[in-house]
């Protein structure tokens, strides 16, 4: 997607109530765009959470946690930064592993890249037509959770 409008570009320090300050600065950042907000809204509360949890697990004081959104013509992108240990396996994990396919779920594309030190966690959401979703345009080709959705159906 390119980027046509910055909507938010903040840094949070990567502890426990930085996932609620995210939530209310993207969700605040997103007024008055036709997005799916309720799943947008959750979709930063894991990825931020998912950085305090398991990014910064090395290092005695918490670090940063990058949060962005953009819009462009046909959606909006928000994103989650961290510069900690990356994508690591972790078997003592206090999580239960549903937060990476819960967001695949709920966006219709979802990015996640560990790159040099740290994790880059980007989710795509389709605007939504005068009708609310149904307004939208078919795709040609069905990703994300509309993909699902067809194979639940099928």
């Amino acid at each position: 997607m390119v980027a046509e409008a910055t909507l938010l570009d903040v840094d949070l320090p990567a502890e426990p109530r930085s996932a609620a300050r995210a939530r209310r600065a993207v969700l605040s950042a997103l007024n008055g765009v036709a997005v799916d907000k309720a799943a947008v809204s959750i979709v930063i509360s894991e990825a931020v959470t998912n950085a305090v949890l398991h990014a910064y697990r090395d290092r005695e004081t918490p670090g940063r946690v990058h949060v962005s959104a953009s819009l462009g013509d046909r959606g909006v992108e928000v994103a989650v930064d961290d510069d900690g240990l990356g994508m690591q396996p972790r078997d003592d994990s206090p999580g239960v592993g549903l937060g990476l396919p819960l967001m695949g779920d709920l966006a219709d594309r979802v990015e996640v890249s560990s790159r040099g030190p740290g994790t880059r966690i980007a989710a795509f959401f389709a605007l939504m037509g005068p009708a609310g979703p149904h307004g939208r345009a078919l795709a040609r080709h069905m990703s994300g959770r509309a993909e699902r959705r067809l194979a639940q159906l099928v």
